[in-house]
C-alpha cells in the first residue's frame, strides 16, 4: 500500500515540475511579413541591406530596439520595422512555448478577436525620455520642402487645378 508520505512527495514533485515547465522560457515569437520589406544589418534606415524579404515570409524575433525588430529568417538575420510584420497569436501553429502549451491545456476556453492597428508599436516610455534633437535629420527633412510656386507647377503638370474650400460653418 502506498503511504500518505509517498503521495505527498509525488504531488510535490508534480507541482514543482509544472511550475518549472511554466517558467521555462518560451520559444522566440514568430512573425509573418505583411508587405515586401528590406532587412537591414542594423536598426537604421541608412544601414546596409542584408536581404529583401517578400510578403508572407516568416521569421523569428530575436531582439527589439524601439520600433525595430531583429529577425532571424531563412534569407538571413537583420532588422526591420515592426510595422511590417504580423505577430502570430498564441495558439497558432507557430506557438510552441511550454508556457503557451500549459495555458492551452489548463486555461479557460475562449475565442480571441484580433484587431490590427497602426501606431507607434515598440516605443517604450524610456525610448521617448532618451529622444534627442538631431539637426542632421531636420536638415534632411528640410530638403524635401518645395516652394508654393514649385508645388503649384507640379500640381498643374499632373492635371490638378486649385480649388477654394470654405471652412465648415463659414458664412458665404
Amino acid at each position: 500500500m502506498v503511504s500518505l508520505m509517498t503521495i505527498a512527495r509525488l504531488s510535490m514533485r508534480f507541482a514543482l515540475s509544472v511550475v518549472l515547465l511554466a517558467a521555462a522560457p518560451a520559444a522566440a515569437q514568430q512573425v509573418t511579413l505583411e508587405r515586401d520589406s528590406p532587412l537591414y544589418g542594423e536598426p537604421r534606415i541608412d544601414a546596409a541591406q542584408v536581404a529583401q524579404l517578400k510578403q508572407g515570409a516568416t521569421g523569428e524575433v530575436i531582439g527589439k530596439q524601439g520600433a525595430w525588430l531583429n529577425l532571424n529568417t531563412p534569407a538571413g538575420s537583420g532588422w526591420l520595422f515592426s510595422f511590417n510584420v504580423r505577430f502570430q497569436s498564441e495558439g497558432t501553429e507557430g506557438s510552441s512555448g511550454t508556457g503557451a502549451a500549459l495555458g492551452r491545456l489548463f486555461g479557460p476556453r475562449r475565442s480571441a478577436v484580433v484587431t490590427s492597428t497602426i501606431g507607434v508599436r515598440g516605443l517604450e516610455e524610456e525610448d521617448l525620455k532618451q529622444a534627442s534633437f538631431d539637426a542632421a535629420q531636420m536638415k534632411l527633412l528640410d530638403g524635401y520642402t518645395a516652394s508654393k510656386e514649385a508645388a503649384a507647377d507640379g500640381a498643374r503638370a499632373r492635371g490638378l487645378a486649385p480649388e477654394q474650400v470654405e471652412y465648415l460653418g463659414a458664412k458665404k
